[in-house]
């Protein structure tokens, strides 16, 4: 199996704060994966969903690899870091990667509709795309919404067209924090559930972030789970290990 991620070691400080570090020790992600990043608050899961999102720079690490399209060589993540690649890592999260935040992160200015077509406009890609996008719109029911602005959308109205954003360019890996966090359970289980049925019908990798582990396994995510522990000097360290290798 093709794996769009092979991590080993990378590290990663809280700014501000030497007390906490994350440490990726080792976190093999295969093509179609969908895995679910469980733990306490504060132990680092979403600062470990920016360091894969190449967002944040790593301390360091041994080993941190992403392939983003199948069968082509995969990208150094760490060596594009140390040539201070911020532009080359810019390009690859707009080509590859959709991201899902808690609360949508809808541009207020932007319908939902243009706001969903970002991602395709800044490829240049708007018209080939606007048929699959108004397909995908169908099918996460928001396709009267798209000439309302965000104000006007409800807390899971607007997670709705954010998932559509993220999906609108057939990224390679979906990244989503906490995609849930402010839908009732009822809501919750039927945004997480068309996010697994899109992605998966799309070959979409899945990486997300969620304090609800029970609805994530019922959506069929495979769960990760983050260790915290005190280290000798009153830090802390939390620790992710998802391989066969590290098992």
């Amino acid at each position: 199996m093709e794996k769009i991620y092979s991590v080993r070691g990378v590290v990663k400080r809280r700014p501000g704060s030497e007390s906490f570090r994350l440490e990726l020790e080792a976190l093999d992600v295969v093509r179609g994966d969908r895995l679910a990043l469980v733990g306490p608050s504060g132990c680092g899961k979403s600062t470990a969903l920016d360091l894969l999102a190449g967002v944040l720079r790593p301390d360091g690490g041994e080993r941190f690899l992403f392939a983003p399209r199948a069968g082509e060589a995969a990208l150094d993540m760490l060596e594009v870091w140390r040539r201070g690649g911020e532009a080359k890592l810019a390009a690859m999260r707009l080509h590859h990667l959709g991201y899902v935040l808690q609360v949508g992160g809808l541009l207020p200015f932007l319908s939902a509709g243009e706001n969903i077509l970002l991602p395709c406009r800044a490829l240049g890609e708007l018209a080939a795309r606007r048929e699959s996008v108004r397909e995908l719109c169908e099918r996460l029911h928001i396709e009267r919404l798209l000439g309302q602005m965000p104000s006007r959308l409800s807390v899971g109205e607007r997670q709705r067209v954010a998932i559509a954003r993220a999906l609108a360019h057939d990224p390679s890996i979906l990244l989503a924090d906490e995609p849930t966090a402010a839908l009732d359970p009822q809501h919750a289980r039927l945004v997480l559930g068309l996010l697994a049925e899109l992605a998966g019908e799309r070959g979409t990798t899945v990486i997300m972030v969620t304090h609800a582990p029970e609805m994530a396994e019922e959506a069929g995510f495979r769960l990760v789970r983050v260790s915290t522990m005190r280290e000798g000097d009153g830090g802390t360290l939390s620790r992710i290990r998802h391989s066969e290798e590290a098992a």
